[in-house]
C-alpha cells in the first residue's frame, strides 16, 4: 500500500512538472522581442512553431536577392502568437509584434516531381519588430542574423538594429497595406485587416514595390 502511494506522489509529480514545462514552452513560443543590454535583438530560433503567414518566391531584396537569371528563393513569414492573437481583434499589429522572414533556396529534389521544387536549408534570416517607445520614429525596426559570407552562412545569435537610413524603412512605409508591414501578401491577415477597416488609406495594390536594399 505504501509503495502505490509513493507511486502516486511521483506519478503526480511528474504531471505537474510536465504541464509546467508546457506552459513555459507556451509563454517563450508566444513572447514579445528579448534584447541584450546593447539593444541588440537576441535570435530566436522556435519561431518555426509560430503562426504561418505566407510563403513566396522572389520577394527577396537587399543582399539576398538572387542575381538575374538565378533561381528565386523561398521566403516564409512567421508571426509570434501573442501578436497575431492581437491582429485578430484588433486588425493591428501591437507593440511585441515580431515578425522572422525565413529565406530558403528552392531545390529540386531526385525523387519529386518533374519540375517541383521544395525549401532547402535556411540561408537568412531577417526580422521585424513593432516597439513604439524603443522606436517612437515610426515603431517598426528591422534586423539582419545574417553572418559573415566568410563564416559559412552561420546566423549571429544577436542583432543591432539596421540604421534608420536602409531602404526596408522607406519601402515598409510607402507599400505597407498595414502599418508598415507587407500584410497584402498575408491572405487571411488582409482579409482580416479589410473587415476591421485598418489598412492605410494611401495603399494603392495596384503600386508595384520598387527595389530596395539595407
Amino acid at each position: 500500500m505504501k509503495d502505490i502511494s509513493v507511486f502516486r506522489l511521483k506519478l503526480f509529480a511528474c504531471l505537474a512538472l510536465l504541464s509546467a514545462s508546457s506552459a513555459m514552452a507556451a509563454d517563450i513560443a508566444s513572447a514579445g522581442p528579448q534584447f541584450n543590454d546593447k539593444g541588440e535583438l537576441i535570435r530566436l530560433e522556435d519561431y518555426r512553431g509560430w503562426v504561418f503567414l505566407n510563403s513566396a518566391l522572389g520577394l527577396t531584396y537587399g543582399p539576398n536577392r538572387p542575381p538575374a537569371g538565378a533561381p528565386q528563393v523561398f521566403t516564409s513569414v512567421f508571426v509570434n502568437p501573442r501578436a497575431y492573437a492581437e491582429f485578430q481583434k484588433s486588425g493591428l499589429w501591437p507593440d511585441g509584434t515580431i515578425f522572422a522572414l525565413d529565406i530558403r533556396p528552392g531545390i529540386a529534389p531526385a525523387s519529386a516531381l518533374e519540375g517541383a521544387r521544395t525549401q532547402g536549408p535556411r540561408v537568412a534570416l531577417e526580422v521585424a519588430v513593432r516597439d513604439s517607445s524603443r522606436y517612437p520614429d515610426g515603431g517598426w525596426s528591422y534586423f539582419s542574423f545574417d553572418g559573415p559570407r566568410e563564416s559559412g552562412g552561420a546566423l549571429l545569435a544577436t542583432a543591432a538594429p539596421l540604421p534608420r537610413t536602409a531602404g526596408c524603412y522607406a519601402c515598409h512605409q510607402k507599400h505597407g497595406a498595414v502599418q508598415w508591414t507587407f500584410t497584402q501578401f498575408y491572405a487571411d491577415a488582409f482579409e482580416r485587416a479589410k473587415q476591421l477597416g485598418t489598412v492605410n488609406k494611401d495603399f494603392d495594390p495596384a503600386r508595384k514595390i520598387e527595389e530596395a536594399g539595407h
